[in-house]
């Protein structure tokens, strides 16, 4: 068992090697309603609105994202040490606090993560008529570190009543229509720049360090291979 679990901290390292240190984190939080918002009853329209831009933003490279969660161990422990107060769990979360914090940055520093995404749906509504669902969101993007609004955004969508008949499918495309336009903003900002061509003087270091790294991987498998062989 011990050289099992030996062998998995060997493959677990390397690839922690591989992946490297750049992936950032970013949390998508539940959205406030305006009073211009005709919710459904029976369509979870928030859900369905953080659903599809986790969906839209998860394909950026180098980024995490995670949607908030009041069962977080992070949320639960600050709740418990009064770092936190519950009333503060609640949407909307792109305000300020008395302090001149965001909201959302102060929550996304409990949960380590670099960027926070928060807003409002200001408006949602289906006409019976035309069979046409809008709506409109406004956003907020908020780097942690130091609570700067990196995008601000309002964007606004419509879709059609499908041959199914039920209304959900005009509510759907609403959605996929805002959050179209919201990720082409977000991935503008937030894909990482293409690497910078090495210059001469500093690709005899890259070569050493990459030799250092096939070396590094060539003896862990060694140690791998032996261990099994005992």
């Amino acid at each position: 068992m011990k050289k099992g679990m030996l062998i998995g901290a060997l493959l677990s390292g390397l690839l922690l090697v591989a992946a490297g240190q750049n992936t950032r984190e970013l949390v998508i939080f539940p959205f406030g309603m305006g009073s211009n918002v005709q919710a459904p009853e029976d369509f979870n329209l928030n859900a369905e609105l953080m659903n599809a831009l986790y969906a839209q933003l998860k394909e950026i490279p180098g980024l995490y994202v995670m949607r908030f969660k009041e069962t977080n161990p992070a949320v639960r422990r600050a709740l418990d040490e009064n770092r936190l107060r519950r009333d503060r769990l609640n949407p909307p979360f792109n305000v300020k606090e008395a302090d001149g914090t965001w909201r959302s940055a102060r929550i996304g520093q409990i949960l380590g993560v670099n960027y926070v995404l928060a807003g409002s749906i200001e408006e949602f509504r289906y006409d019976p008529t035309t069979k046409r669902a809008t709506l409109t969101v406004s956003l907020d993007l908020v780097q942690v570190s130091d609570g700067t609004v990196v995008v601000s955004l309002a964007e606004s969508g419509q879709g059609r009543l499908g041959e199914s008949g039920d209304p959900n499918t005009a509510y759907v495309a609403a959605i996929a229509d805002v959050v179209q336009k919201v990720g082409t903003a977000l991935r503008e900002r937030l894909t990482p720049p293409p690497p910078a061509e090495p210059t001469q003087t500093r690709r005899s270091p890259s070569r050493r360090q990459e030799g250092a790294a096939f070396s590094l991987f060539g003896l862990l498998i060694l140690v791998g291979i032996r261990l099994v062989g005992f």
